[in-house]
């Protein structure tokens, strides 16, 4: 039955505001015109016929917290007049005197009372109860007191009140006041269905998975516990799950992994049946503990798969990067992260584009291993230029034995074969031959390959991540690649932005790019002067951070300290664009009296226009001063200008 809510309504007037409020809201209301136990007596009658109906119960007064006691576990939701309502109630009241009786459950809302009656200059005197018997009492005791009017809610509460002789005015919960305890509830309901979706979907992953799971909530309650945790806990999940942790002391072994709220990775925890690698990762949300997970899994199987990593690494086909190892702080590049982090834990084919040089094969690998079941599998990267025609078949497919000649004993498997149950990366996809592509297209379809000489198909399981730093749609329209085999490989796609568009990203690789090249060849380069930092982000760098990587590395090569590693940056510099700037300013080769510097300060350019007459007219200092028509002194400056 459809999930409902539940509200007690105390009279005629309320249960007549709900049922147009609910049309309104297109809700599920069943509505209750009742009070105390007779209320209560329904709802529990209603959940013993059908316990999945009611979800969430609104009401006020003593009747919720007779509900409360009789149904702890139940949500509910309280319906009290606010404070306008209370003073349209008590201004109605002043006509029949000062001396005003309020019955009212339990201390509910004495403060803003006492407020009230003190600024509307009234007397009120607050009869408090907990149950029909003590309101009865109350009411004669309002009548002994002299009041000669009686606030309340409810039918039952008037009829009351009207026996004794004295008059009833309604405090009702008016219509905004029910259409906030309706949406609260509605609120309630929606994050009771996706939490239990939830813990749904981590059911059903949790139930294939290779590891063990546990899951707690908030209230250090067990909500997921799978097959592997109950093999090792000894445990049964109808033992666990649902109940709190204290009650499951006794598997001391259980319990002490979820003491304290700390993140704890890869430590080693003895269980029931066995040693476990465990992982501890609390879960926050608004910086709010919202519970605990924890993954683990046994030794024998730990090692298991540190020796396939290691078989893996030796082969060649690990991806060694991570999104971690990408340096950047430009936000287009934490655009594209972001993305790419949500398309790893799909298996659709990903489309990576981006000029040569931006890291195309960093983000690819970055993608393989933040999947973590495809991580533990092979990283096989090829570049598709590279195919040869006649082995193409062979290299993607493989071939059995005898197949053709030269074809080795036993045959061989195929890129798709060894790629299985991990990554395919096809580097360069636009430069793969028209009719290789028919071939790629039908393995991307079909998830299946037969090895040339074989009848026999193998299905593969293998995630493909193709890159390209052409215009692919313009190798469409002019025939070199296929229209369908695009659409397949661009389900999804990154495109990567030039190193130019995202000029703060090179002090940082700069930065790392001395540092790793300083270890690489035992010197110490590892900073440049700012002045030094700053001509470099200025430049285009057309091959992006690879040409900037080859580029730091003659540096570092060429210099012997840190004082001489900025003169020779310099130099090459000029080596390393002279021929680009000319090739795009001015469409040729530069002529023997021209020079081309950066746009920058005029200290700056008059230091780099020095330069490069000194280096080349080789003369003397002395000799170039003189031909500059200034004198040593100012000479040296301009040479030693940082």
């Amino acid at each position: 039955m459809q999930a409902e809510i539940v509200l007690i309504s105390p009279n005629k007037e309320v249960t007549q505001l709900v049922e147009k409020v609910r049309n309104e809201m297109d809700s599920s209301v069943f509505i209750i015109e009742s009070s105390f136990k007779a209320a209560v007596t329904l709802v529990k009658d209603i959940i013993s016929q059908d316990p999945d109906r009611i979800r969430v119960i609104a009401c006020g007064g003593a009747t919720l917290k007779l509900l409360r006691k009789e149904l702890p576990s139940a949500h509910m939701v309280d319906i009290h007049p606010t404070e306008h309502e209370i003073v349209l109630a008590l201004d109605q009241a002043r006509m029949f005197g000062k001396e005003i009786g309020l019955l009212l459950p339990g201390s509910e809302n004495l403060p803003v009372i006492e407020k009230l009656s003190g600024v509307l200059g009234l007397q009120v005197k607050v009869y408090e109860y907990n149950n029909w018997r003590e309101l009865e009492i109350q009411v004669v005791n309002a009548r002994r007191n002299g009041c000669k009017v009686v606030l309340g809610v409810g039918e039952k509460i008037s009829a009351l009140v009207r026996k004794e002789g004295l008059q009833f005015i309604s405090v009702s919960a008016g219509e905004n006041t029910v259409r906030n305890a309706l949406s609260w509830a509605k609120d309630i309901i929606e994050a009771e269905i996706r939490e239990k979706v939830n813990v749904e979907q981590m059911n059903a992953i949790s139930a294939y998975a290779h590891e063990g799971i546990i899951v707690v909530n908030e209230e250090n309650i067990v909500s997921v516990f799978n097959p592997v945790a109950s093999r090792l806990f000894g445990l049964s999940e109808a033992e666990v799950v649902g109940r709190p942790l204290q009650e499951l002391s006794f598997c001391r072994c259980l319990v002490e992994i979820f003491e304290g709220l700390e993140k704890r990775l890869g430590y080693v925890h003895q269980v029931l049946n066995g040693t476990v690698l465990v992982n501890k990762i609390p879960i926050i949300d608004q910086q709010c503990p919202k519970g605990i997970l924890v993954t683990f899994m046994e030794i024998p199987k730990v090692q298991d798969e540190t020796k396939n990593r290691k078989e893996l690494f030796t082969k060649g086909q690990v991806a060694r990067y991570y999104f971690d190892d990408i340096i950047h702080v430009n936000s287009k590049m934490s655009s594209v992260i972001a993305k790419a982090r949500k398309y790893a834990n799909t298996d659709c084919t990903v489309l990576i584009r981006g000029e040569s040089g931006t890291g195309k094969e960093l983000l690819a690998q970055s993608v393989h291993n933040e999947q973590y079941v495809r991580s533990k599998g092979p990283f096989i990267a090829v570049n598709c230029a590279t195919l040869d025609d006649n082995l193409f078949k062979s290299e993607l497919f493989g071939y059995t034995e005898g197949s053709f000649t030269g074809a080795s004993k036993g045959g061989k498997p195929g890129l798709f074969e060894l790629a299985n149950g991990g990554t395919l990366f096809l580097d360069e996809i636009g430069k793969m031959k028209l009719d290789q592509q028919g071939n790629l297209l039908r393995v991307l379809q079909e998830k299946e390959v037969r090895r040339i000489g074989s009848d026999r198909v193998i299905p593969v399981d293998v995630r493909v991540i193709a890159a390209s730093n052409e215009n692919l749609e313009d190798l469409i329209n002019k025939g070199p690649f296929r229209e369908d085999l695009y659409f397949r490989l661009n389900v999804l796609n990154l495109v990567l932005p030039p190193l130019r568009e995202r000029r703060e990203d090179i002090p940082d690789q700069i930065g790392f790019f001395l540092q790793r090249f300083s270890n690489k060849y035992s010197k110490s380069i590892f900073r440049l002067p700012p002045l030094v930092i700053k001509k470099l982000s200025n430049m285009d760098w057309p091959g992006n951070s690879r040409q900037l990587e080859h580029f730091l590395e003659r540096c570092v090569v060429l210099a012997d300290s840190e004082r001489d590693a900025s003169e020779i940056v310099l130099e090459l510099l000029e080596e390393e664009f002279a021929e680009a700037v000319f090739s795009v300013k001015s469409k040729g080769r530069p002529t023997e009296d021209q020079i081309s510097v950066g746009i920058s300060t005029l200290a700056e350019m008059n230091s780099e226009i020095v330069r490069r007459i000194r280096a080349r007219a080789k003369l003397s200092n002395s000799e170039l001063a003189l031909k500059l028509g200034i004198s040593r002194p100012t000479l040296s400056k301009m040479l030693n200008y940082k």
